[in-house]
Order: structure tokens, then sequence, then C-alpha cells
């Protein structure tokens, strides 16, 4: 067996979709197949249980999986600790953020830290804060700024600021009259939210099923810009942290009655080696933060 056949299974493991994984891996279908069927054979045993595309682990499958995964987990890490001791002043760091964060935290962030590292690379994952916590736990991530509400202990968190989401409408729409927005008032108005990977959208969808309604939700985008626009234009009403800067005409915007805050910070996965880029960079945004954050 290799290492590779030992990272196709780790990672069908723990989506049990080979589909995912594939596309996890940068790979086709056939070859984690094939690979995952080799290990198999050389074992001994049936790790999976086959459905079409669905992988179910099989009881000796999760036990290899238990196993295997810290010790891949090392070996990932050595090799990166050498690697990083031949470029401690460049190299790469693949960041995460969600767009809605982005649109305030990321740009400044990003224009300081090129000027102090002008030789260190940022390759940016942009995705809900739901999706990028879960890339940081599967090792796809060094460095990822989210929403650190009920994040897993297994992430270090340094907390970055706390912000409170608006709601978005039309500055003649007939919400506008009320100081604060109950959810109950948004039972049947069209919603704009963000994908399946925003931790703000599943809020608002336990908030809903708790009051035994469904939103009425018209266009899913992690397109901030092009939501907000389309707020003006009258096709929904959205949502948008009150850190960003709101500069779209005929759009207002309205506190919830029961205030839904988050707090926002730097993750990293605990047990996963940092390179001496990521460190200046978590370095560089704690700094940055205690200065530019404190009034938000």
């Amino acid at each position: 067996m290799d290492l590779r056949q030992l990272e196709y299974f780790v990672t069908t493991g723990r989506l049990e979709n080979i589909t995912r994984a594939a596309e996890q891996l940068f790979v086709s279908q056939p070859n984690i197949t094939m690979s995952i069927r080799k290990l198999e054979q050389e074992l001994g045993i049936q790790l999976f249980e086959r459905k079409q595309k669905q992988f179910s682990l099989t009881a000796e499958g999760k036990l290899y999986l238990e196993r295997i995964e810290p010790a891949l987990w090392m070996i990932r890490n050595a090799t990166s600790e050498v690697k990083d001791s031949q470029q401690q002043t460049s190299g790469t760091i693949v960041l995460g953020i969600p767009p809605m964060i982005s649109s305030f935290i990321f740009a400044p962030i990003l224009k300081h830290f090129r000027t102090l590292y002008p030789q260190r690379e940022l390759a940016i994952i942009e995705e809900g804060s739901l999706g990028i916590r879960s890339r940081l736990m599967a090792g796809e991530l060094d460095l990822g700024i989210v929403i650190t509400d009920n994040a897993s202990p297994m992430l270090e968190i340094s907390p970055l600021v706390t912000c409170q989401h608006l709601l978005c409408m039309p500055s003649n729409h007939h919400l506008v009259q009320k100081e604060t927005i109950d959810l109950e008032d948004l039972r049947h108005e069209p919603l704009i939210l963000m994908k399946n990977d925003s931790y703000h959208r599943r809020h608002i969808l336990q908030e809903c099923a708790k009051r035994n309604f469904s939103p009425n939700i018209v266009l899913s985008s992690n397109q901030i810009q092009t939501n907000i626009d389309l707020v003006a234009k009258g096709v929904g009403l959205s949502f948008l942290l009150d850190a960003a800067v709101l500069n779209t005409p005929d759009v207002v915007t309205r506190p919830m009655t029961e205030p839904f805050i988050v707090n926002v910070g730097l993750a990293w996965r605990q047990d996963k080696y940092l390179s001496y880029a990521s460190r200046a960079l978590i370095k560089f945004v704690k700094d940055f933060s205690a200065t530019h954050f404190k009034a938000l």
C-alpha cells in the first residue's frame, strides 16, 4: 500500500460519498474506486459497503479509519515542517474566508499583509463559514476567517470582532417603518440567503422552524453585492453584517428584534503544522484586529 491509497480511503471514509471525495481530492472517481479495491485486497478485508455512489464504512472500515487518520496527520505535519524549514521568508498560505466576512475584513488585511510580506502568497478559498470550518477540519486549509460560534474544540481560535446581522430591504418597503424586525415579520417575505454552507442560513432556518414556518427563499447566492443589488430591485430581502459598508442606494438596514450576534475569528486546526508564513499571518491579523476592529 502507499500513502495515496490511504489518503483516498480516509477522505472517502470521512465523506462516505465517492463523488464528493473525488471533487475534494481533484481526481477521477474510477481512480478512487480502484485504489480502495487494491487496498481492500492487500488487507484482505472489506472496508466499504457499496450502494451506487454511496460508500458506507463497514465495522472493519471504521476501525481502520480511526487508526489510520491520526497517522496520516503526523506524516503530513512532518512533511510540511521539513519543507517549511527551507522557505521561512516565502511560502503559500491557503486561507478560507466567507463572502459576507470578506466584504469588510479581507481587503484591508490583504493590503497590509502584501506590504509587509511581498514574497508570500495567499491562496483564497471563498465559501460559507460552515464550509470553511469543515475544510479546516479536513486539513484542506491552513487558516480560515470564520464565524466561531459553536466551532469544533479541535480548532484554535483567535477572536477578531463581534458583529450583528442586519436585515436589508428597499427604502420603500413597508417594514422600513419598524425600528426592529421580528423574524415573524418575514414569514411571507421573499428572502435572498447565502448558500447551504452559511452559518447565517442555518440559523435562519432553525429559528423559522421554531416558529413553525419555512422561509420563502427565492434565491441562494454567496455573491454579497449581487444580493444587495437584487434587494434594491425589490426581488427579496437579505442580510448583512453590521461591520460591512453598505454603498447601495435605496437599500436600508434594520436590526432584528432578537439580535443575531456572531463572533468572527481566525481559526486553524490545533494539530496541524503551521508554516512560518501561516504563523506570520496569525500574528499580523491579531495585531491588525486589535487596532482596526475596536470600534466595530
